[in-house]
């Protein structure tokens, strides 16, 4: 795989991690001074770099057909003078080329195919290894990073983006070479002929030139602005798309087409503005080579006439400019794709420089963190704020410990910062240094791969994929026999709902679970964690879109888990909460209180008032749902 930056679970030394102030973390672009930095061009050169073979084979076969082209008309030349001066076709002079020009256009037709294939082959290998980057870069990016980058936008440079480099990289590079050949070797050869006739065919080029330069200034500036459109239009449409339930509600249709008509005017006339200058310069670059014909019929004509230069120069001359005309005429097309190309190599060095949350893993803290924790989680002084609001922090001096075999609680009313807390632990959120702990390691040492072997988290928001409910369930551990994962859907109080479902396990959810209910997308993901072991489960408000029948049956089964050594389990619910070990309370970001479900319920503050309140909302005691047994790990 191309190796632009390695993302930081592959990164074997313990790169300077990035300065962070005042317990802010976020996916910043890499400085200039940092390790693994790589600028535009040195990105390029790593390309050409990787399959350096290809392209310098591809140069020869390359040189092999502009070779054979310029001679063509030489061979044609003395051909056509040997004719004048002896009419006889049967001559061997005249055979000798005519021979030579058939064996070079046959040979010519191999040699460009080659230079092709050695030139196109690159460009897919090129998008093939930038995807590969990519996803394994998105994948060690933070959640800030996609806060401020929708999917839609993210999917426009995977697809757009790449596509423009694997088009310069591909057939961009081969034109460049070919034209700069033809461009080069066309001029000389025509000044062998006639120096005078060269000079004077010269001067409409460097207009020709000058003029191009203006226009690739132009196309530049309008790329950016239909990149930036592309990107927008994409993520509405995703966006709109994943809200097609909201939208058929509210028969707010008119709003949506509305904004799309718009979007989708700005990527049309920015396309139209290109349009427009391509067809421009196109017509002006065609009518100077249709006038460099015409400049040679009449002042090569009179040279012609004058002795000056014989039919097979003139001949040979006029074939030589007919080599300088596609390569003009491409020059548009050639500086449209490259400046594509370059810009959508700004877009991607936009999201490969940004870096994850978490520094590069450092070896010796990670061979210090043993195989199975023995003193278990512990946060010391943890502060945190978002980087779009510094000033505000969402946590403030948060420290507490999770032990082996410990169930832990956190409760907190919607805006205390638990979410945060928990995405801090887990590593969804990069932590400030020395503020959170696994056995005394700090986890900004760990590196993803390994904090997230031994710490687990089930969100409020589970993501299924468009899969069966077996596959998604499975998804946690793979090889399982199929009883494994059916007593683990039994287990998350799913056998009910796979009875009324029409396959059962095997029944298509659907995109991100589309066919269900919250409560069932909530149980899957809960299923799926039963069959993963780890050290330290967080159970993220797993039982917000349950109700209360379903939530006392999974509040038997999760206290009852064996796979995992110690819970941390985060709701507003206090049912959930009461058999804990203990109970944190978060109340704007601080640590307010800490006790077990009987302590706090004596003290004043949010748990008494929130217990107070949620006992009066509770029905009457029911048994569990459809009589499903306890779930034991084998």
């Amino acid at each position: 795989m191309l190796c632009y930056r390695r993302a930081p679970e592959h990164s074997g030394s313990g790169s300077a991690p990035a300065a962070r102030t005042g317990g802010q973390a976020s996916s910043s672009p890499r400085p200039e001074t940092a390790a693994g930095y790589m600028s535009r061009s040195q990105f390029f050169l790593v390309l050409l770099r990787r399959h350096a073979l290809s392209y310098l084979a591809g140069l020869v076969m390359l040189g092999l057909t502009l070779g054979m082209t310029v001679s063509i008309p030489r061979y044609l030349q003395e051909a056509i003078d040997i004719l004048r001066g002896n009419p006889d076709p049967a001559g061997r002079e005249f055979l000798s080329r005519i021979t030579w020009i058939l064996v070079f256009a046959v040979a010519i037709i191999a040699t460009r195919t080659g230079s092709r294939l050695l030139f196109f082959t690159p460009g897919r290998h090129v998008e093939f290894d930038l995807k590969n980057q990519l996803l394994e870069h998105l994948t060690g990016l933070q959640r800030d990073f996609y806060l401020k980058n929708p999917s839609g936008a993210i999917i426009s440079r995977i697809n757009n983006d790449v596509t423009g480099v694997r088009m310069m990289m591909g057939f961009g590079l081969l034109q460049v070479a070919s034209s700069f050949g033809a461009l080069s070797l066309a001029p000389y050869y025509m000044y062998r002929i006639s120096p005078a006739l060269t000079l004077y065919s010269v001067l409409p080029v460097l207009g020709a030139f000058g003029l191009l330069q203006w226009g690739t200034r132009r196309l530049r500036g309008e790329q950016m602005n239909q990149m930036h459109a592309l990107q927008a239009l994409s993520d509405f449409t995703v966006e709109s798309y994943n809200g097609i339930d909201v939208l058929k509600s509210y028969r707010h249709f008119g709003w949506v087409e509305g904004r799309f008509t718009e979007l989708s005017h700005a990527v049309r006339n920015s396309a139209i503005r290109m349009s427009n200058l391509r067809s421009f310069l196109m017509p002006v670059l065609n009518h100077i080579g249709n006038g460099l014909k015409v400049f040679l019929v009449f002042y090569g004509g009179v040279m012609v006439v004058r002795q000056g230069m014989t039919m097979g120069q003139f001949m040979a001359y006029a074939l030589y400019l007919a080599m300088l005309v596609p390569p003009l005429m491409g020059l548009t097309f050639l500086m449209f794709m490259l400046q594509r190309g370059l810009t959508a190599m700004d877009s991607l060095e936009a999201v490969l420089h940004m870096q994850p949350g978490l520094p590069p893993p450092r070896p010796e803290s990670q061979a210090a963190l043993p195989a199975e924790l023995r003193q278990g989680l512990r946060v010391r002084g943890l502060s945190f704020a978002y980087p779009d609001d510094p000033g505000r922090k969402v946590l403030d001096g948060v420290s507490f410990e999770v032990r082996p075999g410990e169930i832990v609680g956190v409760f907190g009313t919607i805006g205390s910062g638990k979410s945060t807390l928990i995405n801090l632990i887990n590593g969804y959120l990069g932590p400030p240094p020395g503020a959170v702990f696994l056995d005394g390691v700090d986890v900004t040492e760990l590196g993803h791969a390994l904090l997230r072997r031994h710490v687990v988290t089930v969100t409020q928001e589970p993501f299924l994929f468009s899969a069966t409910i077996r596959e998604n369930i499975a998804l946690a551990a793979r090889g399982l026999d199929d009883a494994a994962v059916e007593r683990a859907a039994r287990a998350a109080a799913l056998g009910p709902d796979l009875k009324r479902l029409p396959a059962g396990l095997d029944t298509q959810v659907g995109e991100k679970g589309i066919t269900l209910s919250g409560g069932q997308k909530q149980r899957i993901a809960l299923a799926r964690t039963l069959l993963k072991p780890c050290d330290l489960l967080i159970l993220d408000d797993v039982l917000s879109a349950v109700d209360h029948d379903t939530e006392r049956y999974l509040i038997d089964q999760i206290y009852g888990f064996r796979h995992a050594r110690a819970l941390l389990i985060v709701s507003h619910r206090i049912s959930a909460l009461e058999r804990a070990r203990r109970i944190l309370v978060l109340d704007a970001g601080r640590l307010v209180d800490v006790g077990t479900h009987e302590e706090l319920t004596l003290r004043e503050g949010p748990y008494r008032q929130a217990w107070l309140i949620q006992s009066e909302q509770l029905p009457s005691p029911a048994g569990p749902p459809g009589g499903t047994p306890t779930y034991t790990a084998d």
